[in-house]
């Protein structure tokens, strides 16, 4: 794992570009949390994020990508495969920004469909940041309404930890993770939680950026 790290580094950043020098700012990854936060990709940058589960109720371990990309300053388009399939495809769309609102509270709206069971995620994504944590909350419907609320704080200006809570018809889900961002371009984070209090799981992400 030592040497798999700086590998990954080294073939990504000739990739990358100086994105922060030129208004680009840091990357800011869905993954690996269930909530969804209000911001999209920066316009002309494609953003990849991966990572790789594992699920103790059914003892495997499942590789995913999560690809997005913005066609203007409020539109993101966005797919996702379990190189399996193509699992979703979608839209997200920037409602509000917090600098907009008197309360400081950035809202989106995500389209995405699941092209495997043929069934439509509708959510409604809203973000505030504090001073010294931020919280999202995630109201949706996949057949039946959801729930996902989260809670994180900035541990120092590479890392950010969080814990957030998943509740629909069937499921209660506790999940939580800590996130590195070694580069402006690349974040690093670690994962896990449970099911009903029965079933855990756990996994590993790398999410990175390229012009």
């Amino acid at each position: 794992m030592r040497k798999l790290f700086p590998l990954i580094l080294c073939v990504l950043l000739p990739l990358l570009g100086n994105a922060q020098e030129d208004g680009k700012g840091i990357i800011d990854a869905q993954r690996p949390t269930l909530t969804e936060s209000y911001s999209i990709v920066v316009p002309n940058l494609l953003q990849f994020e991966n990572g790789l589960d594992y699920f103790d109720d059914i003892s495997d371990a499942s590789f995913n990508t999560f690809l997005r990309g913005s066609v203007t300053k409020r539109i993101e388009l966005r797919a996702s495969t379990d190189y399996k399939a193509l699992n979703t495809v979608g839209a997200k769309f920037v409602v509000m920004n917090p600098d907009k609102t008197a309360f400081g509270i950035g809202t989106s709206f995500i389209y995405n469909r699941d092209l495997v069971n043929n069934v439509n995620d509708f959510r409604l994504a809203m973000s505030r940041s504090f001073e010294k944590f931020f919280i999202t909350y995630n109201i949706g419907h996949i057949e039946n309404f959801y729930n996902i609320f989260l809670v994180g704080t900035a541990i120092s200006d590479q890392f950010n930890y969080f814990i957030e809570y998943y509740n629909d018809k069937f499921l209660n889900r506790v999940h939580t993770g800590l996130t590195w961002i070694p580069h402006r371009d690349i974040q690093l984070d670690i994962n896990g939680g449970w099911m009903d209090s029965e079933t855990w799981y756990a996994g590993l992400g790398v999410s990175f950026r390229i012009r």
